[in-house]
């Protein structure tokens, strides 16, 4: 989730469940609530709105302010890469966040996401959302939303990476949201489950995504789109996760069949082949994504674990089926992505949580001026057009030869 434009489809989720959620919310007495915590999924599977991840997943409840409340989530740390809450405003602005190596256990309990967890210990933690501006010495385990104005907060529980592909909230049960009086005392716990989200489509995307953009048609202009791919980080976007930063590119069939990227590979914690999402690494986890041209829906993606690295470096093609090179493949060290039955896309390349020994990541862009290039050093992902014909006659080197960037 990162599209500047995103939040208006989930904006429309929230409204209409937050007259479900006041009446639970607003009773005096500590009962269970047949709401479920979590007022439904929006993903890249089905709900491809807001410019999803396909290796995340999110969860969303809108919190109304209720004087003299306050939100308590408790949940057990699920077996993924990363995970995070994230607490927005009613315009999709970020309130605050807090990610897995930041929440404190309970006692009796640890992190695995700081370390190996020992035998018998437990896995569980709990999160505070208070209704109120954050203080110079924030408390631990909090989130703070503002003083009650009336609007609601949107509150987003994010998985990255399952270890297991088949449970999407990393094999644990989901977090359970608590209404407390500031005091601590329970008023409503609401179920630990997600509502089923609506179909939006998926089928509708796949064939999108499976399509091909027919050659012939008359060119028109791409807002955005240059004659050679130019990245730019991306500031401000709504919904945003805090623990992300996103470059991206327009591009558009106007200059070429396809786009080739080329760079140096972040290291990241491979967590689905083992490595525990502790293991030292410049990222925690990266991904080239290809979206539809006003860069919200996804078409497709490739992240860290899925990606050809051969000697530490990256060839990425995004080009439509009919226009695949034969050895754009990962026998070939080659990442394919899907540009969509479309002639202008948009690329995003995903960096979370890099090392703080580890300058060259997207993080480092702290200002539209900055020259990403000149910042990110030899990760910068270059990236220049070409044709299939090209490519299969000299790889991404024939590639950027012919574009004058050899």
């Amino acid at each position: 989730m990162k599209a500047s434009g995103s939040f208006g489809g989930i904006a429309c989720c929230v409204a209409l469940l937050c007259g479900a959620l006041l009446a639970p919310v607003a009773r005096a007495e500590a009962v269970p609530s047949p709401v479920c915590s979590w007022a439904g999924e929006t993903d890249q599977r089905d709900v491809n709105i807001g410019a999803p991840d396909s290796d995340a997943f999110y969860w969303l409840s809108p919190l109304v302010p209720a004087s003299g409340q306050e939100m308590r989530i408790t949940g057990s740390y699920p077996q993924a890469r990363y995970f995070s809450f994230h607490l927005y405003n009613e315009t999709g602005e970020a309130l605050g966040s807090i990610y897995d190596r930041e929440i404190e256990p309970l006692a009796g309990s640890a992190n695995p996401f700081l370390a190996k967890v020992r035998k018998g210990s437990g896995e569980d933690y709990e999160v505070t959302v208070r209704y109120e501006a954050p203080p110079a010495d924030p408390a631990a385990n909090t989130l703070y939303a503002g003083a009650p104005s009336g609007a609601p907060a949107l509150l987003v529980y994010r998985v990255y990476v399952p270890d297991n592909p088949n449970e999407p909230q990393g094999s644990v049960p989901y977090p359970q949201i608590t209404a407390a009086s500031e005091g601590g005392e329970p008023l409503v716990t609401d179920a630990a489950c997600s509502t089923t989200p609506p179909a939006f489509g998926s089928v509708v995307w796949q064939a999108f995504a499976e399509g091909d953009w027919p050659e012939g048609l008359p060119s028109t202009p791409v807002q955005e789109a240059e004659p050679e791919p130019r990245w730019q980080r991306a500031f401000g976007s709504r919904l945003g996760n805090q623990q992300n930063a996103y470059l991206e590119a327009v591009i558009s069939h106007r200059y070429g069949q396809l786009v080739v990227i080329h760079t140096r590979a972040p290291t990241f914690p491979n967590t689905r082949a083992g490595q525990p999402p502790y293991e030292p690494s410049q990222l925690r986890y990266w991904s080239f994504c290809s979206y539809d041209s006003g860069g919200e829906a996804l078409v497709g993606c490739e992240a860290d674990y899925h990606a050809a690295v051969e000697s530490h470096k990256l060839t990425y093609v995004v080009s439509d089926p009919a226009h695949r090179p034969a050895d754009a493949t990962a026998a070939d060290g080659v990442t394919w992505l899907p540009w969509g039955a479309q002639e202008g896309a948009q690329i995003v390349y995903r960096n979370m949580l890099p090392a703080a020994d580890f300058p060259y990541a997207a993080e480092s862009i702290t200002s539209p001026e900055q020259s990403a290039a000149q910042v990110m050093g030899a990760y910068y992902p270059t990236a220049v057009y070409c044709s299939t014909a090209t490519f299969e006659a000299g790889g991404w080197k024939g590639c950027f030869r012919a574009a004058g960037s050899g």
